[in-house]
């Protein structure tokens, strides 16, 4: 069961590659972003499986080192029994030794078959992580490039409707413009004169003589 299972994962990184290879020549920005976030879940994925693989691979190491001593104790025991004339005592003993000697065997087989796959996991682990760097270096690039792409064409945008207003204009002198206002400005002043004219008091003279003696007076 757990072979067949790890032959799933393996079938499936393999799918993930397929699909990275294809997002990269995709060359579209928001699809890469998509595919660095599902790339990111399934780095700490495979890294967590990476983590469990090398520990069942310490836990078959263990578990070897542990059998390999319990048989070469369980032979000690036996050899003392048969020395000391109890053969029948060490019968028991040497079950054990042999029925130990068939679990090493196939905890031996299993730690070779162990190492393999955790290998195999640590080698995905690193061919996903240089998928990521390439896609995260290229979704980078096509973002320079889409946000200098925008800032061309709104400036072209704009240079265009300059383009449109000054070439809408070119029959209309500045000089000529220039004189209008100035025609503009005169009228305004002489308008302005001749109001203020109209505001002033007509001048007494009999009242002005009346003034004068009196500032006169001041003296």
């Amino acid at each position: 069961m757990a072979t067949f299972l790890q032959k799933v994962r393996l079938v499936t990184l393999g799918s993930v590659h397929d699909l990275l290879d294809k997002a990269i020549d995709a060359n579209s920005p928001s699809a890469l972003r998509q595919y660095v976030r599902d790339l990111e879940d399934a780095l700490d994925r495979m890294k967590t499986e990476a983590a469990v693989q090398a520990g069942q691979v310490r836990t078959l190491f263990r578990e070897q080192a542990d059998l390999e001593s319990r048989i070469e104790t369980t032979k000690a025991t036996a050899k003392k029994l048969v020395d000391s004339g109890h053969p029948d005592l060490a019968r028991p003993k040497a079950t054990d030794i042999l029925r130990m000697q068939e679990e090493l065997k196939c905890t031996s087989a299993n730690l070779v078959t162990q190492q393999e796959t955790s290998k195999k996991i640590d080698i995905a682990v690193g061919q996903l992580e240089s998928k990521h760097e390439q896609i995260v270096f290229r979704v980078r690039e096509l973002e320079r490039l889409d946000r200098d792409s925008k800032a061309k064409e709104a400036a072209a945008t704009s240079l265009a409707a300059a383009g449109r207003l000054i070439g809408g204009g070119t029959d209309i002198s500045i000089d000529d413009i220039q004189s209008k206002m100035l025609s503009r400005n005169d009228a305004a002043s002489e308008k302005f004169d001749r109001a203020v004219g109209d505001v002033k008091q007509p001048i007494d003279p009999e009242q002005e003589a009346k003034v004068d003696d009196l500032l006169a007076s001041l003296k």
